[in-house]
C-alpha cells in the first residue's frame, strides 16, 4: 500500500494551489483590467491556472502582470532588463511553469536604427527570469502567437510567412512545421483536444485546421466552414475540448465550437473597439480591447446552454447515485464508499492517482475532507453494463488543514457487477483557461 502521509502531502501542494474562493469572488467583482502605464499598446493576453493575468506590449517590451482578482496590471519583466522587442503573443504554461513570449524585432521606422530579433522567448512563470530565446529563420515575418500540445509541442504562427514553427519538448531551436499560402497571414492559435493545430487568417478571414500525423509532422491544411464570416480573427484560445474563443478585430468576441470540418459561431459581446486578445478566468471572458485594457464579462459555453434530453430510468439511477456518494463523501461514511467502490477502482486527483484502499483510508483519516460538492450539472450515458457520469461542479474541501475550493470536470464511470452499481474510476479535472 502506497504511504498515505506522502499522499496527503501530494494533495495539499496541488489543491492549495488552486484558487480560493476569495480570490475568484474579486476576479468576478471586476469588469475591467487597466494596464499602470501609458503607450503599453499590449496585443495580447493570457491567464495562468491561479488567474494572474499577463500581457505584452508592442511599443515597450515589457511584460505586464496583474495578480489574480486585481484591477490594474503592473509592469513586471521590463524590457530594458531583458532585451525584449516588440511583444506580441502571449502564453502561460502551467504545466511547464512557463510564460511563451513573441519578441519581434523594431521596423526602423522614421529613420531608426531596426533593434532586437525576431524570436519565441521562454520565461519562468513565477518569477520572470528568463528561460531560452529560440531565434526565427532569418528574413522571417512576425512572431505572432503560442500554442501548446498536450505533450509540450509548442507552436508558434508567423505572420506575413504563412508559417507554423515548432518547438519540441526539450528542443533547443525552432523548426519549420508547416507552410502554406492559406496561413499567409496567420494569427491566432490554438490545440484542441484532437491534437490538431487551429490557425485564423487575419486578412481572408478564414479558420484552418492542420492535423498532426502520427510521426509528429504537419498534415493537410483543411478549411473549416463557419456558420458566420469572420472579420480580422486575432487572438485564438482552446477553452473546452472542441471549443475556441476568438477576438475579432471587426468588434466581436466569439466562441466557436468545432465539429468535424464545421464550427458553429455564438457571439458573445459585439460593438467592442478592435478586440486582439482573449483569455478565460474562471467563468469570466477577458477580452483585451484598443490595445489598452481588457473588459470582463461573464461566460457559460454554449453547449452547457444547450438543452438536455430528460434522463432514461437507468440514467437517472445512477445520477442519483452519484449524488449519494457526494454525501457520503462529505459526512465521511468511508464504510458506505468501501461498499460502492470497485475493488480495482483508480482515483485521479490534481496531485497523483491510487486505488481504493488509499481513497477509502484518506477519506477515513480525513486527509481530504469532501465538504460539499456544489453540482452545477451533470449528465448520464450508459453502455452495455458501464455507466459513464460528467459533472461540473464546484468542490469545497479540507485538504491538511487547509480549505480550498476549485471548479472541476468530474468523470466517474461505473460498472454494473451481479444488478449493482460499482463505482470504478473517479477522476478530477480541474477548469480554468488558459
Amino acid at each position: 500500500m502506497r504511504n498515505t502521509a506522502g499522499i496527503h502531502r501530494v494533495l495539499v501542494g496541488a489543491l492549495v494551489a488552486g484558487l480560493s474562493l476569495a480570490s475568484m469572488a474579486r476576479a468576478q467583482e471586476r469588469t475591467e483590467l487597466t494596464l499602470a502605464d501609458t503607450g503599453v499598446q499590449a496585443e495580447n493576453l493570457t491567464s495562468s491556472r491561479d488567474g494572474t493575468v499577463y500581457f505584452g506590449s508592442m511599443a515597450k517590451g515589457t511584460i505586464y502582470r496583474a495578480a489574480p482578482g486585481a484591477a490594474r496590471a503592473e509592469p513586471w519583466i521590463l524590457a530594458s532588463a531583458a532585451g525584449l522587442t516588440r511583444v506580441l503573443g502571449v502564453l502561460a504554461e502551467d504545466r511547464a511553469n512557463t510564460l511563451w513570449v513573441c519578441q519581434n524585432a523594431t521596423d526602423g521606422r522614421g529613420g531608426l536604427p531596426v533593434t532586437g530579433q525576431t524570436a519565441l522567448r521562454a520565461f519562468d512563470l513565477k518569477s520572470g527570469a528568463a528561460k531560452g530565446t529560440y531565434p526565427f529563420p532569418p528574413n522571417s515575418g512576425i512572431c505572432n502567437d503560442i500554442a501548446v500540445s498536450a505533450n509540450g509541442t509548442a507552436y508558434v504562427s508567423e505572420s506575413f510567412g504563412g508559417r507554423i514553427h515548432r518547438l519540441r519538448p526539450g528542443g533547443t531551436a525552432l523548426e519549420v512545421w508547416a507552410h502554406d499560402s492559406a496561413l499567409a497571414v496567420i494569427d491566432g492559435i490554438a490545440v484542441l483536444a484532437d491534437g490538431a493545430v487551429y490557425a485564423n487568417n487575419f486578412m481572408s478571414g478564414k479558420l484552418y485546421r492542420v492535423p498532426v500525423n502520427a510521426d509528429g509532422s504537419a498534415g493537410a491544411v483543411v478549411p473549416i466552414e463557419t456558420s458566420q464570416p469572420f472579420v480580422r480573427p486575432d487572438g485564438l484560445r482552446s477553452v473546452g475540448p472542441r471549443t475556441l474563443l476568438q477576438a475579432e478585430q471587426q468588434g466581436r468576441i466569439t466562441e466557436l465550437t468545432i465539429d468535424g470540418n464545421r464550427a458553429e459561431v455564438r457571439v458573445l459581446r459585439d460593438g467592442l473597439t478592435r478586440p486582439s486578445g482573449v483569455t478565460l478566468v474562471g467563468d469570466r471572458v477577458l477580452a483585451l480591447v484598443d490595445f489598452t485594457k481588457s473588459i470582463v464579462m461573464p461566460y457559460r459555453s454554449g453547449a452547457a446552454q444547450q438543452p438536455a434530453a430528460a434522463p432514461t430510468k437507468a440514467e437517472q439511477e445512477v445520477l442519483d447515485l452519484s449524488k449519494e456518494k457526494w454525501r457520503w463523501m462529505s459526512e465521511k461514511k468511508a464504510d458506505m464508499l468501501a461498499a460502492l467502490f470497485h475493488d480495482k477502482a483508480v482515483f485521479v486527483h490534481m496531485g497523483g492517482s491510487w486505488g481504493k484502499a488509499q481513497e477509502v483510508d484518506i477519506i477515513r483519516s480525513g486527509g481530504i475532507h469532501y465538504k460539499h460538492a456544489e453540482i452545477f450539472e451533470a449528465s448520464a450515458r450508459i453502455i452495455d453494463s458501464t455507466a459513464i457520469v460528467l459533472s461540473r461542479i464546484r468542490l469545497d474541501a479540507v485538504v491538511g488543514g487547509n480549505e480550498v475550493a476549485n471548479p472541476f470536470m468530474v468523470t466517474e464511470v461505473y460498472v454494473r457487477e451481479k444488478g449493482v452499481w460499482k463505482l470504478a474510476s473517479l477522476s478530477f479535472t480541474r477548469l480554468l483557461g488558459g
